[in-house]
Formats: structure tokens, sequence, C-alpha cells
């Protein structure tokens, strides 16, 4: 199982994840008001509770410029 923090920007998609989570197929964990999500800092602390247990291993990691810009594969 994943979690993953999406922000929606349209009521109807809101109704879509309503509906996958009627189905069983998603579980919304925490809504954040409209009000908050439009509170800059609020929502930073809003996701950074939400990810703060979640680590990754950069270890050994380069990053490879010309690659990223690499936009043709």
């Amino acid at each position: 199982m994943e979690t993953v923090v999406v922000q929606i920007n349209n009521n109807r998609a809101f109704g879509f994840l309503e509906n996958l989570e009627a189905l069983n197929v998603i579980k919304v964990l925490k809504s954040i008001p409209r009000s908050v999500a439009s509170d800059r800092a609020a929502r930073l602390s809003e996701i950074q509770s939400i990810t703060k247990n979640i680590n990754i291993d950069l270890t050994n990691f380069r990053f490879n410029r010309d690659e990223a810009n690499n936009y043709d594969e």
C-alpha cells in the first residue's frame, strides 16, 4: 500500500475520489478545508505532518544534468 498526497482542483474530481473511497479502492486519510489549503504555511505544515515518517535513501545518488534534460527518451 502506498500513501500519496494530492491536491484536488475540481469538484467533479473530488466526487470521483469519493466514489473510489466508497468502493474501497482508496482511503481518504485526511481532508484539508479549502480555507486552510489556501494558506501556504498551513498547507506545508499539513504536508510535513503526513510525510514526516517517509525516508528516502539518497546514498550514492549522483545527479546527471544531461540525463535530466534528455526529454527525447
